[in-house]
């Protein structure tokens, strides 16, 4: 099949586009005119430039590996999202055949989600140090604004090296780099999710084999309960469940299977994803200080047996 350069060219600048003026779009009282899109572009490049690199820098994580071991591969599609806080909604390319066995799905699994965890890392470090905290007023009103969650890594690191801070009276003004590095690290965890044909699914498929599909459906309902913190996995589910699958098509073993050294860094990928999963990712102003389902039937259920 040929490949349509035109339209992997269109997506590309399309995607960069949305995601310089991911803010503009997002924000209808601001208006639409000629300097204003100039600002936001002086404003947002190096927001957009860093996302979209390490978004190529992930998809090319997956098409060398599979052009290395002769599994045809598309060139990246991007995918641009006008009306989101993230402009994006990542990049994917398409594996035009069978891969032969589970020594090469790790290799082309592996290779995307680590190339963008230690860009978006570095993104993340650099950009918060250049970032600054700034004092709320105490009668700010967040119902006008949009937060963005933090993993376990993103809350300690910005603690470390800007803390201490009071999220209740503080908040960061980030740099465009820790917003790129912010995103690429959601993205990376998505990624890394262990279902079907995610980088998650081809890494855990391919160190566990057959065996993990007796216990995959169990880790999908952890996934699904993940939904009384936030809505987003609830959508994430029914993706995953009716499109992504949660099961990973058969693929032969590897004739040596996996060396330690690969099996060491697939648990060291899956132990990443819970240090950046973000349980809330984006956060209403309105929601800022309103308990969680899971936090109101915890507290419902403690105070019915009389601990509270």
């Amino acid at each position: 099949m040929k490949t349509n350069y035109t339209l992997h060219i269109v997506l590309f600048l399309l995607t960069f586009f949305t995601l310089t003026y991911s803010d503009l779009f997002l924000n209808p009282n601001v208006p639409q005119t000629l300097d204003n899109y100039i600002l936001t572009f002086f404003e947002n490049w190096p927001y957009s430039v860093s996302l979209i690199f390490i978004l190529l820098a992930h998809e090319m994580g997956h098409y060398l590996p599979a052009r290395y071991y002769g599994v045809k591969a598309s060139l990246p599609f991007f995918i641009p999202l006008p009306f989101g806080p993230i402009g994006t909604m990542g990049a994917v390319i398409q594996i035009k055949e069978p891969i032969p066995d589970k020594k090469i799905l790790f290799d082309i699994g592996v290779g995307g989600p680590l190339v963008s965890l230690i860009l978006s890392l570095t993104a993340w470090v650099v950009g918060i140090y250049l970032s600054h905290v700034i004092s709320l007023p105490s009668d700010f009103d967040r119902s006008h604004f949009l937060f963005f969650g933090d993993s376990l890594f993103t809350y300690f690191s910005s603690q470390w090296i800007l803390g201490p801070l009071d999220f209740q009276t503080m908040d960061i003004q980030a740099h465009p780099l820790a917003r790129a590095g912010w995103a690429g690290l959601l993205i990376t965890a998505i990624n890394l999710l262990p279902f079907g044909q995610l980088d998650g699914g081809h890494i855990i498929y391919s160190i566990f084999g057959e065996s993990y599909r007796k216990w995959i459906h169990y880790l999908f309902g952890v996934l699904l309960f993940l939904s009384l913190i936030h809505i987003t996995w609830l959508i994430w589910g029914f993706l995953i469940y009716y499109l992504v699958k949660i099961e990973h098509p058969y693929i032969p073993d590897a004739y040596s299977g996996l060396n330690k050294i690969r099996k060491s860094l697939g648990y060291s990928m899956l132990g990443c994803l819970v240090l950046i999963f973000v349980p809330k990712p984006i956060i209403l102003g309105i929601e800022f200080n309103k308990p969680s389902l899971f936090t109101e039937i915890y507290t419902l259920i403690f105070q019915g047996l009389g601990i509270f």
